[in-house]
């Protein structure tokens, strides 16, 4: 379905169902009014969806940094100041903490707003020397988060009624998609937004935070004179089984493929790619039942020869087990298993607790997941036979937040966790 508007137009509801350094966004923006470049982090590491840490790290050999905090952290996003690290912890009261961590050590630093709501995820922002979280207004949901549409600081943003609003100069376009409220709205760098949409209740797994469900996926371009978004259905018995999608190439032809989680009662999860005309081209195994879960990670070059592979974990809160698909041949094969670690804590709407880069050092991407109690992070290495545990790292009590992570200034990687004993933990490496 393709729908036209126009660029000013509000729409009625329908049943339609220091410089900064970025956090893994592909460019920086610039205000036409202001030279100075602004940087966003996002606790999914790119505007695409995509768990993909930029960098060179040293996981397993850095030496840990911790940082106490006033109370117990729920999100943490970071991002470089060039001279150092910033992290900012939203604690489970919704209060914000802010530091800054370089070679000497760390210090606190004012975050604006102070406090989010409990629920919300944050969207940092930094541009000159200000660290400030993104916000929408009253009408907005606190479920998610704005994302920004334009160098002028215009946002899309969800609101309450599952509408998705674009800001505009003059007036605000209003496209009534019953969106999931709490969908992540991922951008392509070119403009154009993704979403869940037409939201239901009629599988009720409640995995990550409530049952409701979507039954397509939108995919909006403002870009234009007018703004026009097209839907994806999901078929009848399914539905998109999560809060993001990943809009990433994965059969490595320069183009986009739209990756998406889709269960129903009879089969359970299996994992679905689409292209952006809405054509399904390649599709996964049933899980073989209702009610179980594929947690879909991200797409990088993870294969012994660095083959474009996507990483997922097969029932997280039951005996979790990596897997990695391959797209050959309009087909998405299961090339290698791993069991034992997880990647989701049941009923929450973190789904950010994994992420992928080039973690130790070594020039090869891999896969960082938790152990089941959250108390180590693993790195597992895809090899010519399946894959492994590369190595462990104790995080020094249980992970409470997602696993942040972000390329400082001399092209090392920097990652962190927050624990359930009020602790932030970082480990930096450096690059001479």
């Amino acid at each position: 379905m393709l729908v036209t508007l126009l660029l000013v137009a509000t729409i009625a509801c329908s049943e339609l169902s220091p410089d900064f350094t970025p956090v893994d966004t592909p460019q920086p923006t610039t205000s036409s009014s202001d030279t100075m470049p602004t940087f966003f982090g996002y606790t999914h590491h790119r505007p695409d969806g995509n768990r993909l840490a930029s960098g060179r790290g040293a996981l397993p050999t850095a030496p840990p940094i911790d940082i106490p905090l006033d109370g117990v952290p729920v999100w943490l996003v970071a991002a470089d100041s060039g001279s150092g690290s910033v992290w900012v912890a939203i604690l489970d009261d919704g209060r914000a903490q802010g530091f800054v961590v370089d070679q000497s050590g760390w210090k606190p630093i004012a975050v604006v707003p102070d406090r989010l709501p409990v629920s919300m995820p944050p969207l940092l922002r930094l541009e000159g020397g200000e660290v400030r979280i993104i916000t929408a207004g009253k009408t907005a949901s606190s479920l998610t988060h704005p994302v920004p549409i334009s160098d002028q600081g215009h946002l899309a943003y969800i609101d309450k009624s599952g509408d998705l609003v674009l800001d505009g100069d003059l007036e605000e376009t209003t496209l009534p998609l019953s969106a999931l409220p709490d969908a992540r709205i991922l951008a392509d760098g070119s403009g154009r937004l993704l979403l869940l949409s037409d939201a239901t209740g009629h599988y009720a797994h409640g995995a990550q935070g409530d049952t409701l469900e979507a039954k397509t996926v939108a995919l909006v371009d403002p870009t234009g004179p007018t703004v026009e978004y097209d839907t994806i259905a999901i078929p009848a018995t399914g539905v998109v089984e999560g809060i993001s999608l990943i809009w990433a190439d994965l059969d490595g032809d320069g183009t986009r493929e739209i990756i998406a989680t889709v269960s129903d009662v009879a089969g359970g999860a299996h994992v679905v790619v689409y292209n952006e005309t809405g054509k399904l081209v390649a599709e996964g195994p049933d899980v073989g039942s209702g009610f179980r879960w594929r947690h879909q990670i991200a797409v990088a070059p993870f294969g012994p020869d660095g083959e474009l592979e996507l990483a997922v974990m097969l029932s997280p809160h039951i005996g979790g087990v990596v897997e990695f698909y391959r797209m050959r041949d309009g087909r998405l094969d299961i090339v290698a298993r791993l069991p034992g670690p997880t990647s989701h804590v049941n009923g929450s709407r973190n789904l950010d607790m994994a992420l992928a880069g080039d973690l130790d050092g070594d020039g090869r991407t891999e896969l960082l997941v938790l152990s089941r109690g959250l108390t180590k992070l693993i790195g597992v290495r895809r090899t010519v036979s399946g894959a492994e545990e590369a190595w462990s790292v104790e995080t020094g009590g249980r992970v409470s937040t997602n696993i942040a992570a972000v390329e400082t200034a001399n092209g090392g990687m920097a990652i962190g966790v927050g624990r359930a004993d009020e602790m932030l933990r970082i480990w930096q490496a450096t690059v001479k």
